[in-house]
């Protein structure tokens, strides 16, 4: 009755997944409220799951973060930290009101990771950037329009996407 919206790996050959309730083209939701879960990747059994967020209905998109830690969004606005070995939140904060929401589509690519480690974050309103040391996040860069599809990186820029359009913001050095 879930469906899988964002994925994160763990280490020894375990996986984090992020559930939604929103059902296929056509479905009907029979959910209630998504969940995250640890599936071992060798076996490909669950073995937890457990709805993290109560009332969310999706996890919106995973990143690995710093020490072992997961950073990721439920329902696009909250942004938490997730210890896989503890299975528990150790930070978390609702951005939608500073923010807006974070991007979505079927692949939201809401984190965007550079070589060096620096993990951004693509919210409607703009590029922000996490500081991982405090699980903080500062805009950068706003945008002059709604930032609607996630991005990747390349050579110093980070490309995203609005309607039809692909954008991209040149990082400071």
């Amino acid at each position: 009755e879930h469906s899988t919206m964002s994925l994160a790996p763990l280490p020894n050959g375990k996986m984090l997944g992020g559930s939604t309730t929103a059902a296929g083209t056509g479905g009907e939701q029979l959910a209630e409220q998504a969940e995250l879960y640890i599936m071992d990747m060798t076996s490909k059994k669950v073995e937890w799951h457990e709805v993290v967020f109560p009332g969310a209905q999706s996890y919106t998109d995973l990143c690995p973060g710093p020490d072992g830690l997961i950073y990721g969004f439920a329902d696009r606005r909250i942004f938490f930290a997730f210890d896989p070995a503890t299975r528990k939140i150790v930070h978390q904060k609702d951005y939608h009101d500073e923010f807006g929401h974070t991007t979505s589509q079927q692949g939201p690519r809401v984190f965007v990771t550079s070589p060096d480690g620096v993990i951004y974050v693509l919210f409607n309103k703009g590029i922000a950037q996490i500081d991982q040391a405090t699980h903080s996040i500062a805009m950068i860069s706003e945008s002059p329009f709604p930032i609607t599809g996630g991005g990747d990186y390349l050579a110093g820029r980070i490309y995203f996407y609005h309607g039809s359009h692909v954008y991209s913001y040149q990082l400071p050095e």
